[in-house]
Protein backbone atom coordinates (compact mmCIF):
# COMPACT_ATOMS: atom_id res chain seq x y z
CA UNK A 1 0.00 0.00 0.00
CA UNK A 2 2.81 2.16 0.83
CA UNK A 3 4.56 1.63 -2.13
CA UNK A 4 1.74 1.88 -4.63
CA UNK A 5 0.88 5.52 -2.76
CA UNK A 6 4.88 6.39 -3.37
CA UNK A 7 4.37 5.15 -6.80
CA UNK A 8 1.55 7.52 -7.48
CA UNK A 9 3.17 10.59 -6.16
CA UNK A 10 5.99 10.40 -8.57
CA UNK A 11 4.19 10.14 -11.04
CA UNK A 12 2.18 12.67 -10.42
CA UNK A 13 5.13 15.02 -9.50
CA UNK A 14 6.78 13.46 -13.42
CA UNK A 15 3.45 14.58 -15.03
CA UNK A 16 3.26 18.13 -13.21
CA UNK A 17 7.33 18.21 -14.31
CA UNK A 18 6.43 17.64 -17.91
CA UNK A 19 3.50 19.83 -18.49
CA UNK A 20 5.73 22.60 -17.02
CA UNK A 21 8.21 21.91 -19.42
CA UNK A 22 5.66 22.00 -22.67
CA UNK A 23 4.68 24.60 -21.37
CA UNK A 24 8.17 27.10 -21.18
CA UNK A 25 8.61 25.10 -24.88
CA UNK A 26 5.70 26.45 -26.17
CA UNK A 27 6.86 29.91 -24.37
CA UNK A 28 9.99 29.64 -25.51
CA UNK A 29 8.64 28.85 -29.46
CA UNK A 30 6.40 31.95 -29.20
CA UNK A 31 9.93 34.12 -28.44
CA UNK A 32 11.79 32.60 -30.97
CA UNK A 33 9.06 32.70 -33.85
CA UNK A 34 8.18 36.59 -33.03
CA UNK A 35 12.05 37.11 -33.25
CA UNK A 36 12.23 35.43 -35.84
CA UNK A 37 9.69 37.71 -38.07
CA UNK A 38 11.04 40.79 -37.07
CA UNK A 39 14.21 39.99 -38.60
CA UNK A 40 12.66 38.38 -41.16
CA UNK A 41 10.43 41.66 -42.02
CA UNK A 42 13.89 43.62 -41.68
CA UNK A 43 15.61 41.61 -44.37
CA UNK A 44 12.79 41.90 -46.87
CA UNK A 45 12.47 45.94 -46.68
CA UNK A 46 16.47 46.05 -46.65
CA UNK A 47 17.16 43.53 -49.00
CA UNK A 48 14.52 43.08 -51.08
CA UNK A 49 14.91 39.25 -51.62
CA UNK A 50 11.62 38.08 -51.75
CA UNK A 51 12.62 34.92 -54.13
CA UNK A 52 15.02 33.51 -51.99
CA UNK A 53 12.93 34.06 -49.04
CA UNK A 54 10.21 32.42 -50.34
CA UNK A 55 12.02 29.46 -51.70
CA UNK A 56 13.56 29.12 -47.77
CA UNK A 57 10.43 29.30 -46.47
CA UNK A 58 8.96 26.63 -48.42
CA UNK A 59 11.07 24.11 -46.81
CA UNK A 60 9.83 21.72 -44.48
CA UNK A 61 5.85 22.62 -45.21
CA UNK A 62 5.42 19.24 -47.17
CA UNK A 63 5.17 17.71 -43.25
CA UNK A 64 1.83 15.95 -42.75
CA UNK A 65 1.07 14.68 -39.39
CA UNK A 66 -0.38 11.39 -38.92
CA UNK A 67 -0.47 10.08 -42.06
CA UNK A 68 0.60 7.36 -43.96
CA UNK A 69 3.60 7.01 -46.59
CA UNK A 70 1.86 4.66 -49.04
CA UNK A 71 5.24 4.08 -50.53
CA UNK A 72 7.12 3.00 -47.06
CA UNK A 73 4.46 0.39 -46.08
CA UNK A 74 6.21 -2.27 -46.50
CA UNK A 75 9.54 -1.90 -44.84
CA UNK A 76 7.61 -3.30 -41.16
CA UNK A 77 6.44 -6.24 -42.21
CA UNK A 78 9.35 -8.32 -41.36
CA UNK A 79 11.92 -7.96 -38.76
CA UNK A 80 14.07 -11.52 -37.93
CA UNK A 81 14.56 -12.07 -34.58
CA UNK A 82 18.11 -11.48 -34.68
CA UNK A 83 17.59 -7.80 -36.01
CA UNK A 84 15.25 -6.91 -32.94
CA UNK A 85 17.15 -4.89 -30.28
CA UNK A 86 16.82 -6.43 -26.55
CA UNK A 87 17.06 -3.52 -23.91
CA UNK A 88 16.69 -4.68 -20.68
CA UNK A 89 18.56 -4.63 -17.05
CA UNK A 90 20.70 -7.30 -18.53
CA UNK A 91 21.20 -5.86 -22.00
CA UNK A 92 22.09 -2.31 -21.79
CA UNK A 93 22.60 0.13 -24.96
CA UNK A 94 26.15 0.63 -26.26
CA UNK A 95 27.45 4.09 -24.89
CA UNK A 96 27.79 5.11 -29.04
CA UNK A 97 23.97 3.71 -29.66
CA UNK A 98 22.08 6.96 -31.57
CA UNK A 99 19.10 6.61 -32.70
CA UNK A 100 17.89 8.34 -36.10
CA UNK A 101 15.55 10.50 -34.65
CA UNK A 102 11.62 12.02 -36.65
CA UNK A 103 9.86 14.25 -34.80
CA UNK A 104 6.03 13.76 -34.64
CA UNK A 105 4.71 17.42 -34.12
CA UNK A 106 1.29 16.96 -33.50
CA UNK A 107 2.86 15.70 -29.89
CA UNK A 108 6.62 17.27 -29.87
CA UNK A 109 7.44 13.71 -29.75
CA UNK A 110 10.77 11.93 -30.99
CA UNK A 111 10.99 8.74 -32.20
CA UNK A 112 13.44 6.63 -34.19
CA UNK A 113 12.63 6.95 -37.79
CA UNK A 114 11.61 3.67 -38.30
CA UNK A 115 8.55 4.03 -36.67
CA UNK A 116 7.48 6.99 -37.42
CA UNK A 117 4.89 5.63 -40.00
CA UNK A 118 3.20 2.70 -38.41
CA UNK A 119 2.83 4.74 -34.87
CA UNK A 120 1.43 7.87 -37.01
CA UNK A 121 -0.65 4.75 -38.71
CA UNK A 122 -1.87 3.88 -35.40
CA UNK A 123 -3.02 6.74 -33.60
CA UNK A 124 -4.68 8.27 -36.98
CA UNK A 125 -6.92 4.92 -37.20
CA UNK A 126 -7.80 4.63 -33.02
CA UNK A 127 -8.97 8.38 -33.58
CA UNK A 128 -10.67 7.68 -36.28
CA UNK A 129 -12.31 5.48 -34.08
CA UNK A 130 -12.97 8.56 -31.56
CA UNK A 131 -10.31 7.78 -29.49
CA UNK A 132 -7.13 11.00 -28.12
CA UNK A 133 -4.02 9.76 -27.26
CA UNK A 134 -1.02 11.63 -26.57
CA UNK A 135 2.32 10.79 -26.20
CA UNK A 136 3.58 10.70 -22.85
CA UNK A 137 7.10 10.04 -23.28
CA UNK A 138 8.75 8.94 -26.42
CA UNK A 139 12.87 8.87 -27.19
CA UNK A 140 14.79 9.95 -23.88
CA UNK A 141 18.11 10.49 -23.62
CA UNK A 142 20.73 9.27 -20.90
CA UNK A 143 21.12 12.49 -19.42
CA UNK A 144 17.16 12.85 -18.96
CA UNK A 145 17.14 8.96 -17.92
CA UNK A 146 19.72 10.11 -15.28
CA UNK A 147 17.48 12.52 -14.54
CA UNK A 148 14.49 11.04 -13.53
CA UNK A 149 16.37 8.05 -11.47
CA UNK A 150 17.94 10.63 -9.61
CA UNK A 151 14.57 12.41 -8.34
CA UNK A 152 12.31 8.87 -8.16
CA UNK A 153 15.27 7.99 -5.55
CA UNK A 154 15.68 11.48 -4.00
CA UNK A 155 11.98 11.33 -3.34
CA UNK A 156 11.97 7.73 -1.83
CA UNK A 157 15.10 8.82 1.08
CA UNK A 158 12.94 11.77 1.62
CA UNK A 159 10.36 9.42 2.80
CA UNK A 160 13.15 7.31 5.16
CA UNK A 161 14.25 4.81 2.65
CA UNK A 162 18.19 4.23 2.38
CA UNK A 163 19.28 4.79 -0.81
CA UNK A 164 20.04 0.58 -1.52
CA UNK A 165 16.48 0.07 -0.92
CA UNK A 166 15.13 3.65 -2.78
CA UNK A 167 17.38 2.40 -5.65
CA UNK A 168 15.77 -1.13 -5.46
CA UNK A 169 12.30 0.37 -5.86
CA UNK A 170 12.66 2.89 -8.53
CA UNK A 171 14.05 0.55 -10.91
CA UNK A 172 11.40 -1.37 -10.82
CA UNK A 173 9.55 1.16 -13.21
CA UNK A 174 11.99 3.49 -13.89
CA UNK A 175 15.33 1.78 -15.86
CA UNK A 176 18.92 2.29 -14.79
CA UNK A 177 20.84 4.83 -17.52
CA UNK A 178 21.75 2.40 -20.68
CA UNK A 179 18.68 0.22 -20.38
CA UNK A 180 15.72 2.19 -21.02
CA UNK A 181 13.85 1.26 -24.40
CA UNK A 182 12.89 4.90 -24.49
CA UNK A 183 17.06 5.69 -25.25
CA UNK A 184 16.20 3.30 -28.36
CA UNK A 185 13.69 5.84 -29.94
CA UNK A 186 11.47 2.33 -30.43
CA UNK A 187 9.10 2.72 -27.21
CA UNK A 188 6.29 5.33 -26.81
CA UNK A 189 4.04 5.45 -23.61
CA UNK A 190 0.92 6.54 -25.04
CA UNK A 191 -1.86 7.50 -22.85
CA UNK A 192 -6.03 8.57 -23.05
CA UNK A 193 -5.53 12.49 -23.92
CA UNK A 194 -7.96 12.98 -21.42
CA UNK A 195 -5.99 11.11 -18.19
CA UNK A 196 -2.04 11.31 -18.69
CA UNK A 197 -1.30 10.11 -15.37
CA UNK A 198 0.61 6.71 -15.60
CA UNK A 199 -1.05 4.74 -13.09
CA UNK A 200 -3.35 1.55 -12.60
CA UNK A 201 -6.37 3.74 -13.64
CA UNK A 202 -4.79 4.19 -17.32
CA UNK A 203 -4.67 0.73 -18.06
CA UNK A 204 -8.73 0.91 -17.66
CA UNK A 205 -9.08 4.06 -20.81
CA UNK A 206 -10.61 3.28 -23.86
CA UNK A 207 -7.48 4.44 -25.34
CA UNK A 208 -5.22 2.05 -23.93
CA UNK A 209 -7.87 -0.84 -24.31
CA UNK A 210 -8.10 -0.22 -27.88
CA UNK A 211 -4.06 0.05 -28.06
CA UNK A 212 -3.49 -3.38 -26.09
CA UNK A 213 -6.48 -5.04 -28.58
CA UNK A 214 -4.87 -3.42 -31.76
CA UNK A 215 -1.18 -2.68 -31.16
CA UNK A 216 0.39 -5.72 -33.31
CA UNK A 217 -1.37 -4.92 -36.56
CA UNK A 218 1.16 -1.70 -36.54
CA UNK A 219 3.95 -3.95 -35.34
CA UNK A 220 3.97 -3.08 -31.68
CA UNK A 221 3.58 -4.90 -28.31
CA UNK A 222 2.64 -4.49 -25.32
CA UNK A 223 6.07 -4.17 -23.74
CA UNK A 224 5.68 -5.06 -19.78
CA UNK A 225 2.69 -7.10 -19.13
CA UNK A 226 0.94 -8.01 -15.89
CA UNK A 227 2.27 -11.07 -14.22
CA UNK A 228 5.27 -10.74 -16.55
CA UNK A 229 7.55 -9.11 -14.25
CA UNK A 230 9.46 -11.61 -13.01
CA UNK A 231 10.48 -11.56 -16.50
CA UNK A 232 11.08 -8.32 -17.84
CA UNK A 233 12.30 -6.99 -14.35
CA UNK A 234 10.02 -4.33 -14.96
CA UNK A 235 6.24 -3.50 -13.21
CA UNK A 236 3.14 -3.99 -15.13
CA UNK A 237 2.94 -0.47 -17.67
CA UNK A 238 -0.15 -0.65 -19.22
CA UNK A 239 1.14 2.25 -21.30
CA UNK A 240 4.51 1.41 -22.38
CA UNK A 241 4.35 -0.12 -26.10
CA UNK A 242 7.44 -1.33 -28.30
CA UNK A 243 8.23 -1.54 -32.00
CA UNK A 244 9.36 -4.84 -32.84
CA UNK A 245 7.93 -5.24 -36.53
CA UNK A 246 4.03 -6.91 -37.30
CA UNK A 247 5.26 -10.99 -37.50
CA UNK A 248 7.07 -10.27 -34.36
CA UNK A 249 4.14 -8.18 -32.96
CA UNK A 250 1.14 -10.68 -33.59
CA UNK A 251 3.64 -14.11 -32.65
CA UNK A 252 4.01 -11.95 -29.34
CA UNK A 253 0.62 -10.63 -28.46
CA UNK A 254 -1.37 -13.86 -29.51
CA UNK A 255 0.56 -15.63 -27.30
CA UNK A 256 0.59 -13.74 -24.45
CA UNK A 257 4.51 -14.01 -23.57
CA UNK A 258 6.99 -11.26 -23.81
CA UNK A 259 9.95 -10.03 -25.75
CA UNK A 260 12.73 -12.07 -23.66
CA UNK A 261 10.27 -14.85 -24.16
CA UNK A 262 9.89 -14.85 -27.52
CA UNK A 263 13.53 -13.85 -28.31
CA UNK A 264 14.66 -17.04 -26.34
CA UNK A 265 12.60 -19.50 -28.08
CA UNK A 266 13.44 -17.79 -31.76
CA UNK A 267 17.27 -18.84 -30.58
CA UNK A 268 16.10 -22.28 -29.34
Amino acid sequence: MERAKARRQRMRRRMIRRIAWRVVISCMGITILAAAWQLTSLALRQFTIVPAMQEEAGEGTDETLLTKDDGQGEKDAVIASEEILLVNKDHPLPESYQPELERIRAYGADVDKSIYDPLCQMLEDGEKEGLSFWIASSYRSTERQRELLDEDIAALVHQGYSYSRAYEEVVKETMPVGCSEHATGLAVDLVSRDYQILDGRQGSTDEVLWLQKNCSRYGFILRYPEGKEDITGVSYESWHFRYVGVDAATAIMKQGITLEEYLDAAAS
